[in-house]
């Protein structure tokens, strides 16, 4: 009887201690959140967001520097976009069919935005990527694109010494913002006039009349943000 009585008092002792003392879960770890890079970028985009911020890398998350939209230049209706849908229109300015919708790519936090334009030289088709100032419309970086111009002669469109012409320069809404000096017959104060390429009138036209029209073409998106 002493036995049982004794083994009794072992039992509620081990009870307690295991009350006392519950077994211990493991801690849960939480799965490291995967880092977000563009090593994966379409070529296009990196080369837009590098446009746009110097300071980009490929560890950089795109979303977080750029906003994607796209531009219905029928009916001039502006939506927010997909990166794939703003890669793929961005590549097709590079051919000769005349685009119905443009990409615009905001840089976040700033009042900076690129704008494609598209057009057409002596070669085939040119584009080219506009940095513009959304409230002051001046062009803080502009690169051309050519598909194939000849060297020497067109594919100097795509050089620094003509392309810093159109650097700092207001464009116009309403009106032509640039005049090739070369087609000027006769003095005046109408646009900002760009030397032309030497040899190269056809490409130098076409590049002009890009800007002209293709930024034109945006006319309602900057007037809303304005």
């Amino acid at each position: 009887m002493k036995k049982i009585k004794i083994l009794l008092i072992i039992m509620v002792v081990l009870g307690w201690n295991c009350k006392e003392n519950p077994k211990q879960t493991e801690p849960i770890i939480e799965p490291e959140q995967e880092i977000q890079t563009t090593t994966d970028l379409p070529e296009a985009i990196k080369e837009i967001a590098l446009f746009a911020s110097p300071t980009f890398t490929d560890t950089t998350n795109i979303q977080d520097l750029i906003i994607f939209k796209e531009l219905n230049t029928t009916s001039g209706i502006i939506s927010t976009t997909a990166l794939e849908r703003a890669n793929d229109l961005y590549k097709k300015l590079a051919t000769r069919g005349q685009a119905t919708s443009l990409p615009i790519f905001e840089v976040k936090e700033t009042d900076l935005v690129v704008l494609p334009v598209q057009g057409v030289g002596f070669g085939g088709a040119i584009w080219a990527k506009v940095l513009l100032d959304k409230k002051t419309l001046k062009i803080k970086n502009i690169a051309f694109e050519h598909k194939a111009e000849s060297e020497g002669y067109g594919a100097a469109v795509s050089e620094k010494t003509f392309e810093d012409q159109f650097l700092g320069v207001k464009i116009n809404l309403e009106e032509d913002t640039f005049t090739l000096q070369k087609a000027i017959e006769k003095a005046n104060d109408d646009g900002h006039y760009i030397d032309g390429i030497s040899s190269a009138t056809m490409t130098s036209k076409g590049a002009v009349s890009m800007l002209n029209e293709g930024l034109r073409k945006y006319g309602g998106y900057l007037k809303s943000v304005q």
